[in-house]
């Protein structure tokens, strides 16, 4: 294999972990997939392919698929909600105070919708097929035909199984209105509220339909079903999650900023072990979906401080 062969891979390994994350909703998956890929690559007869990007992605798909078949099973038989694993790039993993005035600015970091916990649920209610010719047209941009060979189906039954998927998400949709300083603000206002018990001032940052996922994977004390209206999610937070913040006033508990999942979120740490990962979904300057990930297998992610 030579280092140019190699070189090609490289450059498009990144695109390759989002593509099989946003198809799989594991992380770990992602990179055991592309891993695969990588060693299909080592052995190909590379003068016979055309398009590096094309043929990578393609086996990168069908694994994916392979992947989704058993993974459909498997998520059946979950305990309570079910969330994806959470995606941290490795340029943003710092941890920020609440209110630091330390924000990256909007112009060097961007909110990523296509790859939020809000989009990765709704992708759920799609079949494996629906899902991928969704993704990869209308977040990876290749056309029809390039899917349909991949996915081997016609162009135009692929077109339609697209088509279906944006009918199936549409009520949601991708909207990145707010900024990233925007959403870091509403955090902070998210701590707060909750930290001195401001029910009136919690209830102003959500919306009335406000809804809360929480997974705990069967292995971590969490909601059994989604929970919707802001009166029973501020019961909710109060009675189950403000003692969390309250103890983050110790030594013992913190609880601190992070981007993953295109946003930034809240990381509750207990003896510097991530207990809880908060993950919002804003819309019009309110809290539209908080999304709590419990399950301490997915939260391995954030690493221990």
């Amino acid at each position: 294999m030579s280092s140019t062969a190699i070189d090609t891979f490289e450059i498009h390994r990144s695109k390759l972990i989002g593509l099989v994350y946003r198809i799989t909703g594991s992380r770990a998956e992602a990179e055991d997939i592309v891993q695969e890929t990588f060693l299909k690559w080592l052995y190909a007869d590379h003068r016979n392919i055309n398009s590096a990007r094309a043929w990578l992605m393609k086996i990168a798909t069908r694994m994916a698929l392979d992947y989704m078949k058993s993974a459909s099973v498997k998520r059946v038989s979950y305990v309570g909600p079910w969330l994806p694993e959470p995606f941290v790039e490795d340029n943003r993993t710092s941890e920020q105070e609440l209110g630091a005035n330390n924000t990256t600015p909007d112009k060097e970091i961007e909110l990523d919708e296509s790859i939020s916990m809000a989009l990765l649920v709704l992708l759920e209610e799609l079949s494996p097929a629906e899902r991928a010719s969704f993704i990869l047209h209308d977040l990876f941009h290749f056309d029809f035909e390039e899917i349909g060979e991949i996915l081997e189906k016609t162009g135009s039954s692929c077109r339609k199984l697209a088509s279906r998927a944006r009918l199936k998400i549409s009520r949601d949709g991708i909207q990145a209105k707010q900024t990233t300083n925007e959403h870091a603000q509403m955090l902070t206002a998210f701590s707060n509220a909750i930290k001195d018990g401001d029910i009136t001032g919690l209830i102003t940052l959500l919306k009335e339909n406000v809804i809360l996922h929480s997974d705990g994977g069967g292995k971590a004390i969490a909601l059994l079903e989604v929970l919707q209206g802001s009166n029973v999610v501020v019961e909710f937070l109060m009675d189950k999650v403000r003692p969390d913040f309250i103890a983050g006033e110790s030594s013992d508990v913190a609880i601190r900023m992070t981007w993953f999942n295109g946003s930034p979120g809240l990381i509750v740490r207990y003896n510097g072990k991530p207990v809880t990962a908060f993950n919002f979904e804003l819309e019009a300057g309110a809290i539209k979906k908080i999304h709590a990930l419990r399950n301490p297998d997915k939260l391995c992610v954030f690493g221990t401080l």
